[in-house]
């Protein structure tokens, strides 16, 4: 049997995803499993649609196993959320390649960046860029032009090529068996708000879907009536603008000690984020007081959404502890057995009924669990706490 599978979010899964999907099964795909975001996103936001009507939707378009990126991967940056995803695929012992989307489309120029980019001279050269004010992102990308060219550089421009990269690094660092490989996207850029492509950006219907449109068109036929009925997250308004005063509360009790101990923070950004706090009154304020050039967007709202979570340093560099399954079809179900008696880490197809688990496994469980309970203010109807153990899982047969 072969076994593929990829990493994703799927808010919402569209056509260049069910685009994805169909291209890894008619690769000779015997099961797809999907390691897919709960309920926060890379983006430093609460999900759109929930996990679990995300799963479905990855069912019903062609994945056959979905299981849960961690919070504290699903909210980060873009290698420490490769990590956790080829980490947790690498530990079922049986995903046999990774798939995953890029501009280029080309798998050997994505490793060649990939070994660039884990290059001693490359580092130290990154390290000297930044120490002048740039981000990371540019300063490797010039570190790379300055010292293996302009081919190899290029690559490392647009942002689905940027997390191609990573996820080989990290199956380098892990001396995994999983072959990756790489589909050239369809349709519009990442965030692109363009429509005159085959398929849209998931931002643009992000934000078509808050202002009330109809997305019903961008949506795999499939999954079209379940995203463009939903009712969780009512058109008109974003979860995060709901979350608003909450995490506004949040950091204006936060120390700047509290403040440093967050994932990601370092420079003095503390001292930034707490001058910002007591000056502003919305999170758009404090976002733009805080930006600065070495400061990505990405990074100041992620920061932002931590503080919300309570999410620190030392929960945020603990490895995968377990696998959790949010769903599957028939398939799937067949193989979960196989998954169990292979996986190197424990599985977790019920939380009523836990495997024993390490102290690190416990305690990012709670977490997951309090974020889930914290993301469930956010939608039209205020949902009790529990229900990331209560939730159940979403089966397709």
């Amino acid at each position: 049997m072969k076994i593929s599978s990829l990493i994703c979010e799927f808010d919402p899964l569209h056509k260049g995803h069910k685009y994805l999907l169909d291209t890894i099964r008619k690769s000779g795909a015997d099961c797809i499993i999907a390691c897919m975001s709960g309920s926060f996103t890379q983006r430093g936001e609460p999900a759109l649609f929930d996990k679990r009507t995300r799963t479905k939707a990855a069912l019903i378009c062609g994945a056959d196993i979905v299981i849960e990126l961690p919070v504290t991967f699903a909210c980060s940056g873009a290698e420490h959320f490769a990590f956790g995803g080829t980490a947790l695929l690498d530990s079922l012992g049986i995903a046999d390649s990774l798939f995953f989307g890029s501009e280029c489309g080309d798998i050997s120029m994505i490793e060649k960046a990939a070994i660039a980019a884990e290059d001693n001279e490359v580092s130290a050269e990154t390290k000297k860029l930044l120490s002048e004010g740039m981000t990371f992102a540019a300063a490797r990308e010039k570190a790379v032009r300055n010292i293996s060219g302009n081919e190899t550089a290029d690559i490392m421009q647009k942002p689905n090529n940027i997390l191609g990269i990573e996820y080989v690094k990290a199956l380098h660092r892990l001396k995994s068996g999983i072959i990756p490989n790489t589909i050239c996207r369809i349709g519009a850029d990442h965030d692109s708000m363009e429509t005159d492509k085959s398929a849209v950006s998931a931002s643009f219907i992000r934000e078509l879907y808050i202002s009330g449109g109809d997305i019903s068109d961008y949506i795999p036929k499939p999954a079209a009536e379940l995203f463009s009925g939903y009712t969780k997250a009512p058109k008109g308004q974003s979860r995060l603008s709901r979350l608003e005063t909450v995490m506004l509360f949040r950091l204006r009790t936060m120390t700047k000690e509290e403040l440093s101990l967050l994932p990601d923070i370092s420079e003095g950004l503390e001292n930034r984020i707490y001058k910002a706090v007591r000056s502003e009154v919305s999170i758009e304020g404090i976002l733009k007081s805080v930006k600065a050039k070495r400061y990505p967007m990405a990074r100041l709202k992620r920061a932002l959404a931590h503080a919300l979570l309570g999410i620190t340093k030392e929960e945020y560099l603990i490895k995968p502890q377990y696998i959790r399954i949010l769903g599957f079809n028939g398939t799937g179900r067949e193989l979960l057995h196989e998954i169990k008696r292979r996986s190197s880490l424990p599985v977790i197809s019920t939380l009523s009924k836990l495997p024993p688990l390490s102290e690190e496994g416990i305690k990012l469980l709670e977490l997951e669990s309090r974020c889930d309970d914290i993301y469930n203010l956010s939608g039209s109807e205020i949902i009790p706490c529990g229900e990331n153990i209560t939730g159940g899982i979403v089966t397709i047969m």
